[in-house]
């Protein structure tokens, strides 16, 4: 059961987070993916956040990571 209103979006939140603040160079730990999204109120799992990166994968965004 999501814990907020924003916890449906987390994987799209997610790929907005990879989308702006990563590059080839530059990368987020999984530990400031977590911050991030705390940010936006949305509470997520370490687990989880491997979860949606596959989601957007099979979604076919596969430049995310």
């Amino acid at each position: 059961m999501p814990t907020s209103s924003n916890q449906k979006l987390k994987p799209l939140y997610l790929l907005k987070l990879l989308l702006d603040k990563t590059d080839p160079q530059n990368t987020l730990t999984i530990a400031e993916i977590l911050d991030e999204l705390a940010g936006y109120g949305i509470k997520a799992e370490r687990k989880s956040i491997y979860s949606d990166i596959e989601l957007l994968r099979g979604f076919g965004i596969d430049n995310v990571s």
